[in-house]
């Protein structure tokens, strides 16, 4: 079992703050996201970039994902090609840090079309990225949220879609459209290279309360078991947000540290299963 966090949850820390928590918790991988000035981008220098990978690789660690923000839900054929040529950048980054996954989105569907036409135009879309990768090691992963948050919807969008196009696995959202783990990994399961793991105790109006991992909501131990049962190869990342109310919900440090007991236990528990 590999575990990772995302930079996402410490954007007020250096990319070397970073990559200490991650070395410090025994982490095999560090997920970075790559937007602005936060830990790596485009925007950076070469020799930024080429520190940040010799950091990583000092620390023993991989980088399993380079979190991006492309969007495929786009209101014409011309602006969701706009898109991703302008993701191809973060393709070259990603290449360049030994990332095998890059994160995208389909983003919300524009007012100014249906949902029918939105997915058409995001799939051909990504059929254009498809191809634009050519034979680049890099996968895309198109998490599950916004408008695609559940295994059903991105089934229906994949379907036409070629096989260098996987998905990213955020746990929450589709236990939020009530999808089980079983029924995910029929639909999509085959195409899940990475996932995220949060847990919460509580969902209001304006936002989440989140809780260490394995004490919440969410079906976190089923979920990775499946996964296991499966074969799933890739990382489990922890993604920490801020919850919703001031002074309520778990903090970024206890929720990693909770992540890792949790998950070493599970880990611990099935190789005992599997040794008898």
């Amino acid at each position: 079992m590999k575990l990772s966090y995302t930079t996402l949850s410490v954007q007020d820390r250096t990319i070397g703050e970073a990559v200490e928590i991650a070395s410090a918790h025994g982490l095999e991988g560090i997920e970075l996201r790559g937007r602005g000035d936060a830990h790596v981008s485009p925007e950076s220098t070469f020799s930024y970039a080429a520190h940040v990978r010799e950091l990583v690789r000092e620390h023993k660690l991989a980088v399993p994902c380079l979190t991006a923000y492309t969007r495929f839900h786009q209101p014409t054929a011309a602006a969701v090609r706009a898109e991703v040529d302008r993701m191809m950048d973060m393709v070259r980054l990603a290449e360049f840090l030994e990332a095998p996954c890059l994160r995208v989105f389909m983003g919300p569907v524009p007012e100014a079309v249906s949902l029918s036409q939105a997915d058409q135009i995001a799939i051909e879309g990504l059929q254009y990225a498809s191809k634009r990768l050519g034979n680049s090691p890099v996968r895309l992963v198109i998490e599950t949220h916004d408008s695609a948050k559940d295994g059903r919807t991105l089934a229906r969008i994949l379907k036409d879609v070629p096989s260098n196009i996987g998905v990213l696995l955020d746990i929450i959202h589709p236990w939020d459209m009530g999808e089980e783990i079983r029924k995910t990994w029929e639909m999509i399961g085959e195409r899940i290279d990475h996932a995220h793991i949060k847990d919460i105790s509580r969902t209001l109006e304006n936002g989440r309360i989140y809780c260490p991992i394995g004490q919440g909501l969410l079906p976190v131990e089923s979920t990775v078991r499946w996964l296991e049962s499966k074969g799933y190869q890739g990382f489990y990342s922890l993604e920490w947000e801020k919850s919703a109310l001031e002074g309520q919900g778990v903090g970024f440090e206890e929720q990693l540290e909770s992540f890792v007991s949790f998950m070493r236990g599970v880990e611990q528990d099935g190789n005992s299963q599997i040794t008898l």
